[in-house]
């Protein structure tokens, strides 16, 4: 139920004063009956508490106390102030990374992509010894050479063609700006399609032997804006 629910519905939004987000979850309620959400909010305010077999608000995962953990020495853009929609957003992309998928944000500017990413990123890294992180900003003059050369740069080789980050960590590379580089006369992105080779076949090649290198425990995170850019 969970799963559909924001499977089938967490693309809506709100366009030309028409909340569709808000009219699905009113359709939902009415539908489905099976598993009641409170009359509260829309189906899209709670979660599965697992423990107790309940539904709850995600305002029940916020345990930080922020005033407390907010070092005011550091740049407030090191912090992702715990709201509904930060907590739900991390929440769902870390289920994804836990199983070894990779999630992208899209949505219009301004809307916090970066920095939802950013918070998840930084929350792995710091609470596992699992994880390790790489962020790739993409650009109008990002190519596949260029992004190859930014990709290896914590890899280390470790038997035969098999390459992977240093120990057993497992690297995310956060790539930001996905859709922004340039079109080629092949009307082709060249990183993306190096991405795409990378997560087809977990290979790309060495541009000076032209050997494979088998890439292994990595995955990627990504955000992107559907209005501007490169398609």
């Amino acid at each position: 139920m969970f799963a559909c629910v924001w499977c089938i519905g967490g693309g809506f939004a709100e366009k030309d004063n028409k909340d569709y987000r808000k009219d699905f979850s009113s359709w939902w309620k009415e539908k489905w009956k099976t598993i009641k959400f409170p009359t509260k909010g829309t189906v899209f305010d709670y979660y599965v508490d697992i423990e107790n077999t309940k539904l709850e608000e995600w305002s029940k995962m916020q345990t930080k106390d922020i005033e407390k953990d907010i070092d005011t020495s550091k740049s407030i853009s090191n912090y992702t102030v715990p709201t509904v929609d930060t907590i739900s957003a991390q929440f769902l992309m870390k289920q994804f990374i836990l199983v070894e998928h990779s999630p992208m944000l899209v949505g219009n500017a301004g809307c916090g992509k970066t920095q939802i990413s950013k918070g998840l990123l930084f929350d792995l890294t710091t609470t596992t010894d699992q994880y390790i992180q790489q962020i790739v900003n993409f650009n109008y003059y990002t190519d596949s050479m260029l992004l190859q050369t930014i990709l290896e740069q914590q890899l280390e080789k470790k038997a035969g063609k098999t390459y992977a980050p240093i120990g057993k960590y497992k690297l995310i590379y956060f790539i930001d700006d996905l859709n922004m580089p340039e079109l080629d006369p092949y009307n082709t992105q060249t990183a993306i399609s190096l991405l795409r080779q990378h997560k087809d076949y977990e290979h790309w090649y060495d541009r000076s032997k032209l050997a494979l290198k088998d890439i292994k425990n990595t995955l990627y995170t990504a955000c992107m804006n559907p209005t501007a850019g490169s398609f």
